[in-house]
């Protein structure tokens, strides 16, 4: 028997309905258009006019009039959730802020319903309506702080959303699958209506709105039923006043005027108007006034995110309009647009304000209210921002005592900034809470400053990425780190090559030890000897195959990890550290959160013995000719076995006859001619077939994101302008692209 929707197999009778029935199913109404999702309406009929519901199967959209539909609902729909945050972030009545930040995320999940119902992976176009723009589209006065005006724009905003695309419907031709998406898009904007029209009655009335809503009471309520504390707290809590927690440059403070320096903080954003639960941004260089704002906002309640100074213009439009934050800390000269830049705090304002602040006490808080954000790396698309509860301080140096072995006596340096989660937990967090000393520096890391830093303060750890470490190696400044000191160095945020790990333990006489974690997770969830021989969960992780159904088939009682020889597979990470999930993706969490536990896209293969090796990203796993062929590994063989060769990546691409094969993208060696087709085609004849390289290009850098992982898609995009429709070449083929 096969199910009926997934056509799955099923075992023996059973029912049809076992298999699917975590399932979505979707129903086409025949009088509005509007798509349900859901098993079971009201007397059977559509819910918004009662109309006769169809089974529904959407897939992906290849008519270019019903992809244009779909491209405009995704602007509108950026621009209602842009008028959202901004009507919060414009208005002085913290209840009217917190419904519109609900509004917001309205916005943003039919977004992603979108985005899931019909296969849809596009750009968004982040060019958002202001207020002033809002006002004048929905065709009513400006009045930010009127709550009934404000209610009135968003209701005439949806209400026009849904006069243009029933227009747009009757231009089309009837049952056309442009018409029909029109029609779909319309009734989901006359749904708005209906949800903010009840709101504004209900706002009127001053009832609770519908929409998950909660009182100051309410949360007051639940902070009182549950253990309360405060995650800056926490990490400040013990140890001796007089120790060393901060280093920068010729700056440096103790535990106690670090802790009253975060009190002072606490009380300055709070004078500024900081509620519990809004959001601060942190966007300056790595520093002492980082950690003092940042930990600061925390300790009133609010949530921190930490964003990057350099992050690009666009980028930053788009974390503005989805974040909604209350308050942006920045340096002066910062390129905040309007609106958001109302928010700017200039960071010498901060400071002249902590001088005169007085010293607050923490904001209770519960263990699962929101801490803080970090962006994901946003590898295989736009970043997401990971939302951390209070919780997370109460184990997070668990991993780095138990199995680093890291102590109240060690200088802890981390070679990447701070809003990575990777330094910004197992340098930062656990350094606080172990009563180390952590060491900053606001310099962009390069090879020359991190041993420049790491020497003059005595750093006795190093975190770092694989390229850095690389980058040592290639400039011979490896052995000064372990004289200087330094006795344990760790790896993570890609993939440690084991040529590396052997070359480094060679010239600087100590092995790294690798690790995997995620912005998801923020410790190393899993972390090897030092010795190569496979990754095992952490002190306080639990991880499994994310199938358990087969794993429990071919395991070990007692192990439900994937058995030693099996394929390649994701997952489940389980811990205390571990995000509540992703803020407005609810595509993005139903995928990778599950449980309370979380799964990331990286694919894992079990070698015996509770230990996993990293088999590269569900991307990164490819077949060529019918056989399986590991980017990663292919790139760190011939980075290795090409002199002059700095680094290189992989990726396939289609010949002119549509059959995948694989290009290499290369970097020479600083000062490194360009290295000759006999040399290159001389190393990739070595390899078996289906794993040789068809072209190879030359390179000025790999893209990588803000923290350093690696962006294939950016890599298949050179490729086409490179090589735009050609036939496969006969042999290998070298191209210079550097410029």
């Amino acid at each position: 028997m096969l199910c009926p929707k997934c056509h799955s197999p099923l075992d023996g009778d059973g029912e049809s309905y076992i298999c699917c029935a975590g399932a979505t199913l979707r129903w086409h109404c025949t009088s509005c258009a509007k798509v349900s999702e859901g098993f079971a309406f009201p007397y059977g009929g559509c819910p918004l006019c009662g109309g006769t519901l169809t089974r529904f199967e959407p897939g992906p959209v290849d008519d270019a009039t019903a992809m244009s539909a779909v491209r405009k609902a995704f602007e509108i729909e950026l621009g209602g959730q842009a008028f959202y945050h901004r009507a919060a972030a414009s208005t002085t009545d913290a209840d009217l802020r917190e419904l519109f930040g609900r509004f917001a995320a309205m916005e943003r999940a039919h977004m992603d319903t979108l985005a899931r119902r019909y296969h849809v992976d596009m750009t968004p176009v982040y060019d958002a309506y202001a207020i002033d723009c809002a006002a004048v589209f929905a065709g009513v006065p400006r009045r930010v702080d009127d709550a009934d005006g404000l209610f009135r724009i968003a209701i005439a905003m949806e209400e026009r959303a849904a006069r243009f695309f029933e227009q747009s419907a009757a231009r089309e031709a009837p049952d056309s699958a442009g018409c029909e998406l029109y029609r779909e898009l319309a009734a989901e904007e006359r749904e708005h209506v209906a949800l903010l029209t009840t709101e504004h009655a209900r706002w009127r009335a001053g009832k609770p709105g519908l929409i998950g809503f909660e009182t100051a009471a309410a949360t007051e309520a639940v902070v009182a039923a549950s253990a309360a504390q405060n995650a800056a707290q926490v990490l400040l809590t013990d140890h001796a006043d007089d120790r060393i927690a901060l280093v920068c440059g010729n700056a440096q403070i103790s535990r106690g005027e670090l802790r009253q320096q975060v009190a002072r903080a606490g009380s300055a954003w709070r004078a500024r108007g900081l509620g519990r639960g809004d959001r601060v941004a942190v966007k300056l260089p790595d520093g002492i006034d980082w950690v003092v704002a940042y930990l600061g906002a925390i300790w009133a309640g609010g949530v921190a995110v930490g964003v990057n100074p350099r992050v690009p213009s666009v980028e930053w439009r788009a974390i503005l309009d989805a974040a909604g934050f209350r308050f942006i800390l920045a340096e002066p000269g910062d390129d905040t647009p309007a609106p958001w830049s109302a928010e700017l705090v200039p960071v010498d304002a901060w400071r002249a304000a902590l001088a005169q602040a007085p010293v607050c006490s923490a904001e209770p808080m519960g263990p699962e209210e929101p801490a803080l954000w970090v962006h994901s790396s946003g590898t295989s698309g736009r970043p997401k921002a990971v939302v951390h509860p209070q919780r997370i301080a109460n184990e997070i140096e668990r991993v780095g005592r138990e199995r680093l072995g890291l102590t109240a006596d060690d200088r802890i340096f981390a070679s990447s900034k701070l809003f990575f989660s990777y330094p910004l937990a197992n340098c930062v967090f656990t350094g606080l809470k172990l009563g180390a000393a952590v060491i900053l520096d606001p310099q962009w890391p390069t090879a020359e400053s991190v041993v420049a830093s790491a020497v003059e303060q005595r750093a006795s750890v190093l975190f770092s990425v694989p390229s850095l470490y690389r980058n040592l190696l290639k400039q011979g400044l490896a052995p000064a780190l372990t004289q200087s000191g330094v006795r344990l160095f760790v790896s993570a945020g890609e993939a440690l090559p084991a040529s590396l790990r052997d070359e480094w333990k060679r010239r600087a006489g100590r092995t790294i030890v690798d690790g995997f974690g995620a912005s998801e997770t923020l410790v190393l969830a899993l972390v090897d000897r030092g010795d190569g021989e496979g990754l095992r969960a952490s002190p306080g992780i639990e991880v499994h195959a994310l199938d358990d159904a087969a794993a429990e088939k071919t395991a070990a009682p007692g192990d439900r990890s994937a058995p030693s020889g099996a394929a390649p597979c994701r997952i489940l990470v389980r811990g205390s550290t571990v995000a509540l999930g992703y803020w407005n993706r609810p595509d993005a969490q139903a995928e990778h959160f599950r449980d309370g536990a979380f799964a990331p896209s990286d694919l894992f293969e079990r070698i015996g013995d509770g230990a996993w090796r990293f088999a590269g990203r569900e991307d990164s796993l490819v077949k060529v000719h019918g056989r399986w062929v590991d980017l990663i590994e292919l790139e760190q063989h011939l980075a290795v076995a090409c002199p002059g060769m700095a680094e290189a990546a992989a990726v396939t691409v289609p010949d002119a006859d549509g059959v995948d094969a694989v290009a290499l993208f290369f970097v020479a060696q600083p000062g490194a001619p360009l290295l000759d087709a006999a040399a290159l085609r001389e190393h990739a004849d070595r390899l078996p077939p289906y794993q040789r390289p068809r072209w190879l290009h030359s390179i000025d850098a790999l893209p990588r994101t803000p923290t350093g992982k690696l962006v294939r898609r950016r890599l298949r995009e050179l490729h086409r302008e490179l090589v735009p429709d050609s036939p496969a070449p006969a042999a290998l083929e070298v191209i210079d692209a550097r410029r």
